[in-house]
Parts: C-alpha cells; sequence; structure tokens
C-alpha cells in the first residue's frame, strides 16, 4: 500500500517552492525552478531531438484516475520536478500511448503524469549526473511513489533502475525550433552534423534486398564523413561518471561521447601467441566490423533486444557474452563505411548511439 503524506505548502519570499500533495495525497516533489540563466559551463547533451509540436487536444485536459485528480502543468517554464523514476518495459507494439502512438521501447521517450503530451524534458540520473532529453508521449505512472516511467532505452542510457532518483526539467519548443526552459540551463542540444553515406548492399547479390539511398546533405555547415575518430575524450563537466552504465564505461566520457575506439593493428604472431580478451577491440584479419549498440545484464533480454533492432534495420547481429554483460552487436560487415552507414541510421532512426568493433 502507497504511503499516504500530508500535504505541505511552503513560501519563501516571492517564490512559492511547491511540495504539495495532489487529492490522494501522493507527493509531489515539485519546485518553481530559477529562471533559465548560465553561470558556469555549458554542457552538451543528446537523446531526442526536442521539434515543435502542437500539442494533442485529447489528453491535455485536467483529470481523474482512481480518485485522484491531476492537473496538466500549464507553465512549463516554472515546473521542475525530482523524484524515483520507473522503468516501462513493454513490447513494442503491445500498445498504445496516451498520443496515440504505438509503443517502442527504444524510443526515448517517457510518461508523467501531468506535462504537456508531447514535450519535451532533460532527465538528469541524480545518481550520476547523466543527462539526456526524452519525448513526453504517455501518461503515468500511478502508485508506487514513482514521478516518471522512462522507456527501457532512455533508462539504459542514464543508467537507471526502478529506485533511481532523477530530476525532471521542461524543455520548451517555440514554433521557430528554439529552445527554453528549466531544461536549458547551462545546457545544449546535440545537433546532427554529418552528412549520411549510402546504405550499404547487404543483400549478397540479391535483387531487392536492399536498395542504396542518395546521401542526405544536411542543411549548412561543414559535411564531415562519419568516423569514430572525431570522438574523443576528456573530463568536461556533466560528463558521465565512472560505473557499469549503458556500455560499461570504465572512465568518464565527455558529453556525448559513447564508449568505444578504433579498431587497432593485429599484433605480429609469436610462437605461442596470447589469447585476446572478449572486451578487446581489434582490426580483424577478414576486415570485418561490427557495429556494437549497448550491453545489458540479462541475456534473454539482449537476445531479444538483438533481435528487434534486427528486424527493425534489416540486418544481421549476435549477443557475445563479456563477464557479467551480454553485448548487443549487429553485422558483420566487410568494410567500415557499411558499419558506419549502419551507425548513422540508428542515431536518425532511432535515436541509439553505437561504436564500431572488430567482429572476432
Amino acid at each position: 500500500m502507497r504511503k499516504q503524506l500530508p500535504g505541505v505548502c511552503v513560501a519563501a519570499g516571492i517564490m512559492l517552492l511547491a511540495a504539495c500533495t495532489n487529492d490522494s495525497g501522493q507527493q509531489q516533489a515539485v519546485i518553481a525552478p530559477q529562471p533559465t540563466v548560465c553561470s558556469g559551463p555549458v554542457v552538451e547533451i543528446s537523446g531526442a531531438e526536442p521539434r515543435f509540436e502542437p500539442l494533442s487536444p485529447t489528453v491535455n485536459q485536467d483529470y481523474q484516475r482512481d480518485g485522484q485528480r491531476f492537473s496538466i502543468v500549464q507553465d512549463p517554464s516554472r515546473f521542475s520536478q525530482s523524484g524515483l523514476a520507473a522503468i516501462y518495459d513493454a513490447e513494442p507494439g503491445s500498445n498504445l500511448t496516451a498520443s496515440g502512438e504505438p509503443f517502442d521501447p527504444m524510443q526515448l521517450t517517457a510518461a508523467h503524469p501531468t506535462l504537456p503530451i508531447p514535450s519535451y524534458a532533460r532527465i538528469t540520473n541524480l545518481a550520476n549526473g547523466r543527462m539526456i532529453v526524452v519525448r513526453i508521449n504517455d501518461r503515468g505512472p500511478y502508485g508506487n511513489g514513482r514521478v516518471i516511467s522512462l522507456s527501457r532505452a532512455a533508462a539504459d542510457r542514464l543508467n537507471t533502475s526502478n529506485n533511481t532518483k532523477v530530476r525532471i526539467d521542461p524543455i520548451i519548443v517555440a514554433q521557430d525550433g528554439s529552445l527554453s526552459g528549466p531544461g536549458m540551463a547551462c545546457t545544449t542540444v546535440a545537433k546532427q552534423t554529418y552528412a549520411l553515406p549510402p546504405r550499404p548492399d547487404l543483400s549478397g547479390g540479391t535483387e531487392g534486398a536492399f536498395s542504396p539511398a542518395a546521401p542526405v546533405q544536411p542543411q549548412g555547415g561543414e559535411v564531415m564523413a562519419i568516423n569514430n575518430a572525431t570522438l574523443s575524450g576528456g573530463d568536461a563537466p556533466g560528463a558521465p561518471v565512472n560505473g557499469g552504465g549503458f556500455l560499461g564505461a570504465p572512465t568518464t566520457l565527455a558529453p556525448g561521447v559513447l564508449e568505444g575506439s578504433e579498431p587497432t593493428p593485429p599484433q605480429p604472431a609469436t610462437s605461442a601467441p596470447a589469447e585476446q580478451p572478449v572486451s578487446a577491440t581489434v582490426a580483424p584479419a577478414d576486415g570485418r566490423f561490427m557495429v556494437q549498440v549497448g550491453a545489458v545484464s540479462d541475456s534473454e533480454r539482449a537476445r531479444q533486444y538483438q533481435q528487434q533492432l534486427s528486424q527493425r534495420f534489416g540486418v544481421p547481429g549476435r549477443v557475445v557474452q563479456n563477464g557479467a554483460v551480454w553485448r548487443i552487436q549487429l553485422g558483420p560487415f566487410s568494410g567500415r563505411s557499411e558499419a558506419a552507414a549502419l551507425q548513422q541510421r540508428l542515431q536518425d532512426d532511432a535515436q541509439l548511439p553505437s561504436f564500431i568493433t572488430g567482429a572476432q
């Protein structure tokens, strides 16, 4: 049974700090944030790309559920919330979200009881400092003291569990595409600036399996070829901290940088060559490459995730054990450019980070 807490409202000066309960007594740790003013370094974060979208007319009215009354947030610029996050891990397409879209656990989405639909928010894992942008497209969670429900993809990127405390800061998108609101304080949202290479032909000569697509040129700016060598580490503020996260990152990563490295040249053979550990990244002799999408601790969930990705993107894949985690990889590809093309599709179509590794 959910613990019922008395409602408390505190006024401090002219700023109202709202730590109030709804009609059922469920505590909402909501505060009125300070204006979007940054006095420190600006951190670049990735995630769902905020775009202007008209609000849904059917799910943005105050409502009641199980005897509780919920009031839709009318001014997201003065809303911020901290509390425990739930993880919504249903099967893809198993039901519809409040916005009318099929649920997809591989999308960076979330459900919230009162934020407008659709809208965007910066979610911060208060335990490790990781931040991403999610799209609010569903209602919930209800009960269990959770304030937001994250998709599996969002939870993995943040390295959260069902007992992780997060902070919710809305991002307001104007019709001209400009961003404001609490979620933009000391933050910029990463933009895709790379040209899309042609899709690889993985049909093995079979007609109709794949059709090469013309490269998509970005509007303005320098066009750069996709290359993992452009990723670099550093101790920039706001980087994820040490921990076994979504990619098992062993060291601090700069904002927007994923674990991974260029394949290193093969070592000369000796009379008794040492066996390469599974976690090593090497350049295979046959020139084959894999695209690694993530690593999870449950083998069955890893296989299901790999099969979903393979079906969605039309490429083979595999699951490789590395100690206590299972790596999810797509491929193999005969050339690095083909692997890079899949990387681009993963980022553009599903906002999924990845890196290239040698097939072993």
